[in-house]
């Protein structure tokens, strides 16, 4: 990033400090909040610099969508499924709120018994497996606080009542962001007359078409942290609005994976926050827009690299399939165990009966002959009263002939 902030410049050439400030909040590129960040009066500027990452974004967005079409429904739909369950479990990893995949993996799957309805995560787990399909409207406080409370509020109230919403739609009190050392980093917008209208001014910037989505979401994530509108919950929410706003434009794997970029690089990410928040920064939330767009780019990277390599190995054990059923006369044998291939390369467990007869399209008969078929090659493991099925990728597969 060539964008200095001015928290730095203050120290770095601070006789040039006040011009280079008034020349960004005077710019003409510059957009102007009716309030203040650390007492400072808000702003961001589209520079050139900011165009092109986000015209790069763009352009990793359809290098990930072209890989994505290659991939075979079963593998694309595992690797999805388990980007979502890391999505979760991470989202509540960085906030110190214990889940496990098992969990997550049994909300989704519906196999949750009928008592664990009120787990405390089913309702974040939920709204993120609806997170493409689902219209969630972001427009007032109000659909704020029912998003919250269908996200994060029964987990909220369990862990400690205390930090339930008390104010009309927030929270009434001052709430405080501390370091691992207990110091007092940040306090919160106060009180919630203020802090309703501050989330009003930046809802309605948020549903301004007049800027790019990427500007809007990194904005908006940067102000709903500066705010701070509930005791506990904040950075769950927050992510989870980003998370919705990018699955509506780009790839969807996209919105699954940013709780997992965003653990990837916190010490950045937290980094961010503190210089655009620092008073010598003088209300200037571009630094942060920069870092936002950072992780993005690093979450492209690092699914592009992953997809490239789920695709030469779903190529090559697509190749292995032939050669492990060349002396079946059975075109469904040969799917069936592409199929496994594909699940145990993508997939987060192995598939169980009733899941292969799905997905292979033949009666559980067939599915039980097929397993003893390919017994040699499978891994097998046993959850509850049901068996899981997965090929076995540590085989030397290249010595068959």
């Amino acid at each position: 990033m060539n964008y200095i902030p001015l928290s730095k410049i203050r120290y770095s050439d601070p006789k040039n400090y006040e011009k280079i400030y008034k020349e960004r909040f005077t710019s003409p590129s510059s957009e102007h909040f009716n309030f203040s960040i650390s007492g400072n009066e808000a702003f961001f500027i589209v520079n050139n610099e900011l165009l092109s990452q986000i015209t790069e974004l763009y352009e990793m967005n359809a290098k990930l969508d072209s890989i994505t079409k290659q991939l075979p429904n079963i593998a694309l739909n595992q690797f999805t499924k388990k980007c979502l369950i890391d999505e979760i479990h991470l989202t509540n990893d960085i906030e110190g709120v214990y889940s496990t995949r098992k969990e997550i993996d049994e909300i989704l799957s519906m196999t949750v018994p009928k008592s664990q309805k009120n787990n405390r995560i089913f309702g974040l787990v939920k709204k993120y497996e609806l997170i493409g399909s689902e219209n969630i409207p972001l427009k007032t406080c109000a659909d704020i606080r029912n998003l919250y409370d269908e996200l994060v509020l029964t987990e909220v109230l369990q862990q400690d009542s205390e930090n339930a919403p008390d104010g009309k739609l927030f929270r009434k009190d001052i709430a405080v962001v501390m370091n691992k050392f207990q110091k007092i980093i940040h306090e919160g917008v106060y009180p919630e007359s203020d802090l309703i209208e501050m989330m009003q001014i930046s809802l309605d910037f948020l549903n301004n078409k007049n800027y790019t989505k990427f500007i809007r979401i990194a904005v908006f994530h940067y102000l709903f942290g500066y705010m701070h509108p509930f005791y506990d919950g904040n950075g769950r929410t927050s992510r989870f609005i980003s998370s919705y706003l990018l699955s509506k434009f780009l790839n969807p794997l996209v919105c699954y994976s940013l709780s997992y970029t965003i653990k990837n690089n916190i010490s950045k990410y937290y980094k961010s926050f503190e210089i655009t928040n620092d008073k010598n920064n003088r209300g200037d939330i571009t630094p942060f827009i920069f870092g936002f767009l950072e992780i993005l780019k690093s979450l492209y990277s690092d699914l592009i690299d992953i997809m490239n390599e789920k695709l030469e190995q779903i190529i090559y054990y697509h190749h292995i399939s032939i050669k492990i059923t060349d002396n079946k006369n059975d075109y469904k044998y040969r799917n069936f165990i592409f199929v496994l291939f594909q699940n145990s390369i993508c997939g987060e467990y192995g598939l169980t009966v009733p899941e292969l007869v799905e997905a292979v399209d033949v009666s559980q008969a067939t599915i039980r002959k097929y397993l003893k078929w390919a017994k040699e090659f499978l891994y097998i493991e046993k959850d509850g009263h049901a068996y899981r099925y997965s090929m076995n990728l540590n085989i030397d597969y290249s010595k068959l002939r």
